[in-house]
């Protein structure tokens, strides 16, 4: 890409001037693929920033599952670590305990951390109810670049058996007000799921089909071996469903 796209596409950004005089459908690629990059958060994982072609998207939502150990919180740490380098604010929905020990350990130095921990707010709802008004709550944060709910369907799992139209009323909500979320406040979403065997013995994010629809990318995670993973693209609007790449867990994070 030539130079003097990169300077016009900054341009327009840095001057929000949308009014674009667009001659040639070359131009036109160039630019849309240019400006995705540019509004996508890395990770700091090459494979993985790889995978997602340059990393989570803006105004949509990513999910991510896998079996326990699989990397689910990892990743949510590491995407939240990178939005916050960013300066800009995260809301970490964390139904499971997250560590925050775990965060401390993938910052560069304690001076990052502790900047990076001032902009992460977090919430630890009890229950499916509460999950939703924190949710709720979590859209008000202005500065706002990042949604993390790790994991999403643990409540909702455990409501099921007592509440079954009450807790897919209530998933599908959650799942909706993200979405719109994601769109008109122009920020990322991010969910964890929990997942289950099916009769043909995959492994499937435990989840309502109602809500498919809303998500837009969705990567399957993996163990492989000690350290090791495999994220496989299962849904994605730029890249082919299967592709898969490896990548580590380490003290500093995902490499």
């Amino acid at each position: 890409m030539s130079l003097q796209l990169r300077s016009y596409v900054k341009h327009v950004i840095l001057k929000k001037d949308y009014n674009l005089d667009i001659r040639h459908k070359h131009f036109y690629s160039d630019f849309y693929c240019l400006t995705m990059k540019m509004s996508q958060l890395k990770l700091g994982c090459l494979p993985l920033d790889d995978l997602l072609n340059g990393g989570i998207e803006k105004q949509i939502i990513t999910e991510i599952y896998g079996e326990a150990g699989s990397g689910k919180t990892n990743f949510c740490l590491q995407a939240a670590r990178e939005c916050a380098s960013n300066d800009k604010k995260v809301a970490y929905i964390d139904s499971e305990g997250v560590s925050i020990e775990r965060l401390h350990q993938i910052c560069k130095s304690e001076s990052d951390y502790k900047k990076i921990l001032n902009d992460i707010l977090f919430f630890s709802p009890t229950s499916l109810d509460k999950q939703e008004k924190m949710i709720a709550e979590a859209l008000k944060i202005k500065n706002l670049g990042l949604i993390v709910v790790d994991t999403i369907n643990l409540f909702y799992r455990i409501n099921l058996e007592d509440d079954l139209e009450g807790a897919m009323r209530s998933f599908v909500r959650q799942v909706a007000n993200l979405q719109i979320a994601a769109r008109e406040k122009n920020i990322r979403v991010l969910l964890a799921e929990q997942v289950y065997t099916d009769k043909n013995g995959d492994i499937k994010p435990f989840t309502n089909r109602d809500t498919e629809h809303m998500i837009k990318t969705i990567i399957k995670l993996e163990k492989t071996g000690t350290g090791e993973r495999k994220a496989t693209i299962i849904k994605h609007r730029s890249q082919p469903e299967g592709k898969n790449t490896l990548f580590k867990i380490t003290k500093n994070g995902l490499e």
